[in-house]
């Protein structure tokens, strides 16, 4: 049996490689495109972000499915919040991931993208906010952005 030291240790990595799925993690990649100038990838970025959130908050706007740890919700930002279909979390994590992948476009660079990309979507079940379909809907989303945009542009 794990001892208490390790579970938290385990639960500390889980929650903060989550946070490399966040909004933060998406705005500091946007600065760093904008500091470096690439403003073609940029706007595929805030593009694909626009769509991300459309599409999320449409969905979680018609059908609401709590969160495997439920969040209270007295208005409707925060109802949206306390959905957990799609993952927003896995919807910018698979579009970044595809984006970065697709920018290098070098199998070093690509295999760590998508093994940091799979542990931030284990980290949101293994933290409680998603299960198994909502990481998947999420990921769907993500990649369906990706190719939109990609047309787009």
């Amino acid at each position: 049996m794990p001892s208490e030291l390790i579970k938290r240790q385990k639960g500390d990595f889980f929650r903060d490689f989550s946070a490399l799925g966040s909004l933060w993690i998406y705005a500091a990649a946007a600065l760093f495109l904008l500091a470096f100038k690439n403003y073609e990838l940029l706007k595929k970025l805030a593009a694909g972000l626009v769509l991300i959130y459309a599409i999320v908050i449409a969905v979680r706007t018609f059908y609401f499915k709590e969160r495997p740890h439920k969040y209270p919700h007295n208005s409707y930002i925060e109802k949206l919040d306390a959905s957990s279909f799609p993952s927003l979390h896995s919807a910018r994590t698979a579009f970044l991931a595809a984006v970065f992948v697709g920018y290098f476009n070098n199998a070093m660079s690509s295999i760590l993208l998508i093994l940091m990309a799979l542990i931030i979507l284990y980290s949101r079940i293994y933290l409680k906010k998603h299960d198994y379909r909502d990481i998947l809907a999420g990921v769907i989303v993500g990649i369906i952005v990706y190719f939109t945009i990609n047309f787009i542009y």
